[in-house]
C-alpha cells in the first residue's frame, strides 16, 4: 500500500470538513486513515495508484541503520500528483508519505 497524504484547503480545516474529504477520497478509491488538523492520510494500492494518478509510484529500499539513524523501513515516493477531479475544491495538494527515517543515534 502507498501511503498518501491530502493537504486540506484553509476552509474545510475542520471536524466536518475532513469528514468530507474522507468521503469523497473513499469515493476516488482512496482509503482514509487518519486526520491532523490540516491533512487527511489516506492509502492506495499499488495498482490503484497508477489507475488514479496516470503513472507509477517508485519504491524506496529499505536502509539499514548507519551513525546518525535507524535506518528506515523503505517506502514509496512520487513526484507531484494530480488531484482528482471530486477532490478538488476540497485539497490543496495530494503527495505520497514519504518513508519514515528511524532517529536516535547521535554522531
Amino acid at each position: 500500500m502507498v501511503k498518501l497524504q491530502l493537504l486540506l484547503r484553509k476552509e474545510w480545516r475542520n471536524a466536518e470538513g475532513i469528514n468530507h474529504v474522507k468521503r469523497i477520497a473513499s469515493s476516488v478509491g482512496l482509503t482514509p486513515t487518519t486526520a491532523g488538523t490540516a491533512s487527511v492520510s489516506a492509502v492506495i494500492s499499488l495498482v490503484d495508484f497508477e489507475a488514479t494518478f496516470g503513472k507509477p509510484v517508485e519504491g524506496v529500499d529499505p536502509r539499514p541503520p548507519g551513525q546518525r539513524d535507524f535506518g528506515s523501513p523503505g517506502g514509496y515516493v512520487s513526484g507531484d500528483l494530480p488531484v482528482p477531479d471530486p477532490l478538488k475544491g476540497y485539497i490543496e495538494s495530494i503527495s505520497v508519505a514519504p518513508p519514515h527515517t528511524r532517529m536516535g543515534r547521535s554522531s
